[in-house]
């Protein structure tokens, strides 16, 4: 006879498979931003060599993912499908570990689906899981947690060193994408010392100690080493700076606003930004979700002889993520950052753990999680807790739902670099561009050099060219991505002579003319337009502070463009031929950008 289908694999597997169809929707209308195009720019204009894959990117050492994203920009660059499979593949690694997870910590157990569902379902995996770049480092966290505390509880249960081997070496494969997979050496510890120890702390540290001395050792010595190496390559902002930063709004946000709403199926409510969207729940979801979280810790605290230990899993993980948050970003951004899911993706892995060990008896521990015998009845009918788990997956879908949306239709990128393309391979010859920067909505201007056009429109290397110095046409892009002519946002002007000629206020006679200006000039990045008028062809030297420039200018009325930079505060033309005649009607340094568009047009 045919073999009969497991139903419990197949109601498994199922769920999945529906958070990877919404998923793959979400990647469908998703592209790149922000970091992805600083990633691909690294990789265009880099060697891969070992100062490429461990540069600190924001504090983040994550070499595995600089190379893949090497490996994707060089035959996929700006081919969003290609990124965003890797994504989903990811994701359904993750997932399935999860399960996998799930299942050796509780047995084949209806309530394991429930688990299962509210991790594919939250909203806390979706930012991560729709962004390559925040993606890359946080599911290979997920899969280290989830393959690794696997491997890890089978060394706990068996003692056999190849079970805690592998599990070293998934952490160690999420360390190769991400510094914060470091914490899942203390997921390792809660575990061995609340569910494989007993008796009180000190009992427990001393047994930890005498029949897991191995482990204790191996993650010492695996997690010193790592921070070691850390501090070396990645840390570029100083850990003492946390106390500098309020912790009470970071936490606020991270867990009263967030967190605990979306255990709830929320927020429901977000407050859009150029890239998606903060949580930002309405204060009957705030306040309904901390009902329902509440009476489910109360309720597994009457109920159930060792639930309070699960919750120190969710503790640990959240008190680490304000002190992150505090130290290297809302510092800068502010406490409102908090907000945003990515910053504690984990938590969707780590809560559902934390819920199961606080309900269910984990196989093989030490001290059984039991059913008090004055435990309330009534609460634990399999039709309440499927209405319950319908009524969460079915907010945290629309809460998703909503996001996604936001997501998809705040994203200048794919719109911005399509017009750039457009307007590069239409031109005739290669166009005459200054190498500015993209607007600070597609990629902050602290990337330099990778934000400039010369370093992320590489792809159309063949349809542009930056000169030093040109007459008349020069072009920078708008915030659009269309081409426009530069002009100058004026920081010095040329002083014009007393009693000068009013037609001609500088002539080019003499051998040297100095045109000083009306203030000093420090710094690079300038640009300066001369507008002369001329009866012939002429040639002339033009020194402007570091800059020299060597030129042949065509008769008549122009304008001609010379980039500027250094400590100086006069402008100096000589080796021109006598009697040209030339003569500069104006003289203006400043920062290019685009001229606007006329009306209509």
């Amino acid at each position: 006879m045919p073999r009969r289908p497991d139903r419990f694999l197949l109601a498994g597997g199922l769920l999945i498979l529906l958070q990877l169809g919404f998923r793959a929707w979400a990647l469908w209308g998703s592209w790149f931003y922000f970091d992805d195009l600083a990633f691909m720019s690294r990789a265009m204009n880099q060697p891969f060599d070992w100062a490429y894959l461990t540069e600190s990117y924001g504090g983040h050492l994550m070499p595995a993912g600089f190379a893949l994203a090497w490996v994707l920009t060089k035959w996929w660059v700006y081919d969003w499908a290609p990124w965003a499979i890797t994504l989903l593949l990811l994701q359904l690694v993750a997932s399935i570990g999860m399960f996998r997870l799930l299942v050796a910590m509780f047995g084949r157990r209806a309530f394991v689906l429930v688990l299962l569902a509210g991790y594919l379902a939250w909203v806390f995996t979706l930012p991560a899981g729709t962004w390559w770049a925040a993606g890359i480092n946080q599911v290979p966290l997920q899969i280290a947690l989830a393959f690794g505390l696997t491997a890890f509880l089978a060394y706990l249960r068996t003692k056999r060193r190849r079970h805690l081997l592998v599990s070293l070496a998934w952490v160690g494969f999420g360390l190769l994408f991400y510094e914060k997979t470091v914490v899942v050496l203390g997921i390792y510890g809660l575990v061995a010392l609340c569910w494989f120890s007993a008796g009180k702390t000190p009992q427990r540290l001393r047994r930890l100690w005498d029949e897991y001395r191995l482990a204790v050792v191996a993650a010492a010595v695996c997690g010193g080493a790592y921070l070691a190496v850390y501090a070396a390559y990645g840390l570029n902002f100083s850990p003492g700076e946390t106390a500098d930063v309020p912790w009470g709004p970071i936490a606020w946000n991270l867990v009263a606003v967030a967190m605990l709403p979306a255990v709830a199926g929320g927020p429901l409510g977000w407050e859009p930004i150029t890239g998606g969207a903060f949580a930002n729940p309405s204060d009957v979801v705030m306040l309904l979700s901390w009902a329902a979280v509440g009476a489910l810790v109360l309720y597994a605290w009457r109920s159930r002889t060792i639930s309070k230990r699960a919750w120190a899993l969710v503790a640990f993980t959240t008190l680490g993520n304000v002190a992150l948050l505090a130290s290297a970003r809302a510092g800068v951004v502010g406490p409102d950052i908090a907000r945003e899911y990515r910053y504690q993706t984990e938590a969707a892995a780590v809560v559902v753990l934390a819920i199961g060990l606080a309900f269910l008896p984990l196989r093989g521990a030490r001290e059984e999680n039991a059913v008090r015998a004055d435990a309330p009845e009534g609460y634990e009918d399999r039709r309440l807790i499927a209405a319950a788990t319908v009524v969460v997956v079915a907010l945290s879908a629309v809460s998703s739902v909503r996001w996604v949306d936001l997501w998809q239709d705040r994203n200048p990128t794919h719109a911005y670099i399509d017009d750039v393309e457009a307007s590069l391979t239409a031109a005739d010859a290669p166009v005459p561009l200054v190498d500015a920067g993209v607007p600070q909505t597609l990629l902050w201007s602290f990337r330099y050099p990778e934000n400039t056009y010369s370093h992320l429109f590489e792809p159309w290397a063949a349809h542009m060219a930056f000169p030093r110095d040109t007459v008349d046409d020069l072009f920078v892009f708008d915030d659009d991505g269309e081409l426009a002519q530069v002009r100058l946002d004026p920081a010095r002007a040329m002083e014009r002579p007393k009693g000068a000629d009013r037609r001609c206020p500088v002539p080019l006679e003499g051998g040297i003319v100095r045109i000083p200006l009306d203030g000093p000039v420090i710094g690079g990045g300038w640009w300066i337009a001369l507008d002369y008028r001329s009866p012939v062809d002429t040639g002339f030297r033009l020194v402007a502070g570091d800059e020299a420039h060597e030129v042949d200018v065509p008769a008549g009325r122009h304008t001609a463009w010379f980039q500027a930079a250094g400590t100086f505060d006069e402008v100096v033309i000589n080796s021109f031929p006598d009697d040209t005649g030339l003569c500069v009607t104006d003289l203006v340094l400043g920062s290019p950008e685009p001229t606007p568009s006329e009306p209509g047009s």
